[in-house]
């Protein structure tokens, strides 16, 4: 009898998967948004430096549909909260 059973192990991978997946898409809108997205959704962050921007590209990654979120509000003119 094996250690772990087959359907953990299955799940493990599932769950292993979906969380690549997520930080996938996440990579995708935060490369972008902190290259260019995120003085648009805060505009003091004009002229930041590569080291901020490599501070919150974690960060962006992580928290990517709210960092979407904030980002389509601010091409539609709306407000941040």
């Amino acid at each position: 009898m094996p250690l772990v059973p087959h359907r953990i192990l299955v799940a493990a991978e599932i769950i292993v998967q979906l969380v690549a997946a997520y930080l996938a898409v996440g990579l995708l809108v935060a490369l972008p948004f902190v290259a260019r997205g995120v003085v648009r959704v805060d505009p003091a962050a004009t002229g930041a430096s590569w080291r901020f921007r490599l501070l919150i590209l974690p960060a962006a990654t992580a928290l990517w549909p709210v960092v979407a979120s904030w980002w389509l509000r601010s091409w539609r003119g709306g407000d941040h909260s």
